[in-house]
This record gives structure tokens, sequence and C-alpha cells, in this order.
């Protein structure tokens, strides 16, 4: 049986990006492996499923044979999202380092922007001070709403996955609400003790008792869109409670560094945001709580527009199959 058009593109991609780093690695073909693993690899998710290839007999059923060298990019990068999900899987969890835990410190616990949040764990737990204990404060890290969606969609996909960015974005205003992560008056609402709101992020190492924090990561547009596909399909492979710690352990520290940035708020959701960011930043003001800096902060004042292309999103993946030195970190 022939491979299907989308496979044989794909690998098609994948020699090429080989043969133009040869002078860089040192070697000269695609393994013989990757290149099985590819003609063989289902194209899961939204699309067409496996396309003939155009010369071959017509089924009176499905779609028509097709010039593999037509085919959009958002095709290929299916195939891809199958490969390099068994890749994620077979690499599994890394252990956790071994850390003397500090038995006097400051107990905290964080909530507020998933990506400030995960930072401020992940960073003074390899240290020896994981969060809880007691008397615990609760801090919540926030900044500019739009910022803040981007975050937690970013976060999202590379947990267990979401819908797109746009549709993700259509889904909020149709429902008139915000995430519960970074609706931070709700979040406070939800916390016990202590709890002071925090949108002055200099501030925030002086009161976990560290004096700085590194800064956060936001991964590229094209990095989160892929990190989406993948984590869809890893989702197939192993039970659910494992898939978030593989796509935020495994998938996240090895993702490759791209120029593109994180995605920003499209025109046609600005106002909605502009609204609710207003009506946050009113809430915070009237707060009986500790707010460490201006409450109009999370009015968003960006302007940018970025999403990421499926040409861009292909160009990464084709990257890491071809590249697997993400694989040894």
């Amino acid at each position: 049986m022939l491979p299907g058009a989308q496979q044989l593109e794909l690998l098609r991609r994948l020699n090429l990006a080989e043969s133009s780093d040869i002078p860089k690695r040192g070697y000269s073909h695609l393994s013989t492996r990757l290149a099985d693993r590819v003609l063989t690899a289902a194209a899961p998710g939204r699309g067409k499923p496996d396309l003939a290839l155009l010369g071959v007999e017509e089924s009176p059923y499905g779609p028509g044979p097709v010039d593999p060298s037509l085919l959009p990019a958002h095709e290929l990068v299916r195939v891809a999202t199958s490969v390099l999900a068994e890749d994620v899987v077979a690499l599994g969890v890394p252990a956790p380092e071994r850390r003397v835990r500090r038995i006097w410190h400051r107990s905290y616990r964080v909530a507020g922007d998933p990506i400030e949040a995960a930072l401020v764990r992940e960073h003074l737990t390899g240290r020896g001070r994981p969060p809880g204990g007691h008397g615990a404060q609760t801090l919540v890290p926030g900044g500019p709403l739009d910022q803040m969606l981007a975050d937690v969609w970013t976060r999202r996909c590379f947990e267990r996955g979401s819908g797109g960015w746009p549709e993700w974005l259509r889904f909020w205003q149709q429902r008139g609400e915000l995430p519960p992560r970074i609706d931070l008056p709700a979040v406070v609402d939800r916390q016990r003790g202590r709890v002071s709101v925090v949108l002055d992020r200099s501030q925030l190492p002086g009161l976990l008792g560290v004096r700085r924090l590194p800064p956060p990561t936001r991964p590229g547009a094209d990095a989160a869109e892929l990190a989406r596909r993948i984590a869809t399909v890893v989702g197939l492979l192993v039970p659910a409670d494992e898939r978030a710690d593989l796509m935020t352990r495994t998938l996240l520290p090895r993702m490759p560094a791209t120029d593109t940035p994180p995605v920003s708020l499209p025109e046609e959701h600005r106002e909605w945001v502009h609204a609710a960011g207003e009506r946050m930043a009113r809430s915070l003001s009237r707060a009986g709580y500790p707010v460490v800096g201006d409450p109009a902060t999370v009015v968003p004042s960006g302007s940018s527009v970025n999403v990421a292309t499926p040409e861009q999103v292909l160009a990464l993946a084709v990257r890491m199959l071809v590249d697997d030195s993400w694989k040894e970190q």
C-alpha cells in the first residue's frame, strides 16, 4: 500500500531541511527509522484523511488523489505532530531532582497568571521551598489583561491542549466571562488566609523573601500552537492524568526557541477585553485586600497582533524532527 500524500510531502520537506543542515551537523541523510515513522504515521485531528497520490486510481469514496506539493502546511503538521507526540511519550516524565527542603523559610502559595505562577513555584521548589506551609500567604501575580489571556491559552496548550487562539477567545467573549485563573478578584475570593494581588512584578521577589526571580519565558505563537496539537495526540496515547506532566515537564523545557513572539490580541477582541480590564481595575481599586501596584495595570495597552501561521508551525515541527537534540536536554 502506498503512503499517503501528506506523509510523502512531509518526508520530502524533512529531506530538504536535512540537506540544508549538512554543513552544520556533518551527516547527509535522514535516518531510516524516522523516514519509516513518517511514512506510517497517521494524520490526526481536524482535516482530511490520508490522501492518495495524484495518478493513483481514484476511489469512488472520500477525497480524490492530490499532488503532494500542493498540500497546505496544516495537513503536514498533522502528520508531524503524530510522530512528535510519540517522541514525547517515549521520553517520559523526568524524575524530580532531590532537594533539601529548607525548614525555615517564608511560606507562600501562588495563584493568578499561570506563567508567572508556574515560574515562582518551579524556581522556589528547585531551591528547597515548595509552596504551602503553615500560615502561608497567597500571592496572585497579574498584569495587562491581554497578556494574561495569552498566558492562560499558552499554558493550557502545554498542559492539556486547547482550541485555537481565535476560537478560544471567541468562547470567552460569548460567555461574557474571563478564564478563572486570571479573573483576579474571583481568584482572591477562592483563597483562604492572607492574600495579595501583585501587579508590580518588581515587588514579587521581596514578598517571597528572595533577592530576585528569573524573567518568565513565554513560548512563541508557533511553539504554543505546535504544543496544542501535540497535546491532543499525547492525550490519545497516555491516561489523562499523565498528559499534563509530559507536556509541562518534558516538552515545555525542551521546546526549541524561535524568533516568533507570543500570541497577542486580535483586533476583533480588543473592545471586550479592554472593557473587562477596566471593570477588573475598578474592582481591584475598591478591594479590601492588599493590591501591590497600580490597578490600572490590568487595562490592556498593547496594539500588536500576532498569531502563528501554519508555515511557521510546520517549520518548527520539521526542525524538531530533523534535529532531535531537544530530546537530550
